[in-house]
C-alpha cells in the first residue's frame, strides 16, 4: 500500500512543477507566483469559513449509518476546496476553482455523497481515519 501512495504523490508533484513551470512560461514568474499566493490566502480564508467541524459531522453521519445532510456535504467539500487551493500547483488550484463555483459545486458534492454512501453500506464508521 505504501508504494502506490509515494508513486502517486511522485507522479503528483511531478506534474504540478510541470504546469507551473508551463504556466510561468505562459504569464511570467511574477505573475505565477503572485496567483499561487492569491490561491494560498483564498484557500486560507475559505479554511477559516468552513473548518473542522465539517468532517466531524460527516463522521457523526457515517457512525449513525446515516447520509449527510446538504449542509454537512456542501461543508466537506468545500473544505476539501480550501485544501487544495492552499496546495500551490495548477491542477490543485483548478479543482479548487471548479469547487467554489456554485454551478459545478454539485458535481463535487454528488461524488462525496456516493463515496460517503459506499463507506455507509461497507460497513465503515469513518471516512478517512479510525478513531
Amino acid at each position: 500500500m505504501l508504494l502506490p501512495v509515494a508513486a502517486f504523490f511522485a507522479v503528483g508533484t511531478g506534474i504540478e512543477l510541470y504546469g507551473l513551470k508551463w504556466v510561468s512560461d505562459s504569464i511570467s514568474i511574477i505573475n505565477t507566483i503572485s496567483w499561487v499566493m492569491f490561491s494560498f490566502l483564498i484557500g486560507i480564508v475559505v479554511s477559516r469559513s468552513y473548518g473542522n467541524e465539517c468532517f466531524e459531522r460527516i463522521q457523526r453521519s457515517l457512525k449513525s449509518r446515516e447520509a449527510p445532510p446538504e449542509d454537512v456535504l456542501n461543508g466537506a467539500v468545500m473544505s476539501l476546496c480550501s485544501m487544495l487551493l492552499i496546495t500551490p500547483g495548477v491542477i490543485t488550484d483548478t479543482i479548487g476553482v471548479l469547487i467554489m463555483l456554485p454551478v459545478t459545486r454539485g458535481m463535487f458534492k454528488e461524488m462525496a455523497l456516493s463515496l460517503t454512501r459506499k463507506r455507509i453500506q461497507s460497513g465503515q464508521g469513518y471516512f478517512f481515519f479510525k478513531d
